[in-house]
């Protein structure tokens, strides 16, 4: 049986949360330059930004051993 407890901790490390970075900001060019609103944008990148912060908050958490 494992330690961790289920969650962002449990998949989070330091390249996963890179690369969800920068799809954030791939995808908010993408859409900026499709001429979406920011309504629009809204509704897809802020789910994606905070699934961003949270995995790093937790990678950052999980390097440090707390």
């Amino acid at each position: 049986m494992t330690t961790e407890r289920p969650g962002f901790r449990s998949f989070a490390s330091a390249p996963r949360a890179i690369v969800l970075w920068v799809a954030t900001a791939l995808l908010t060019a993408l859409f900026l330059a499709l001429g979406w609103n920011l309504l629009q944008i809204g509704i897809l990148i802020v789910p994606l930004a905070a699934v961003s912060i949270a995995v790093t908050v937790a990678a950052l958490r999980k390097t440090r051993g707390s």
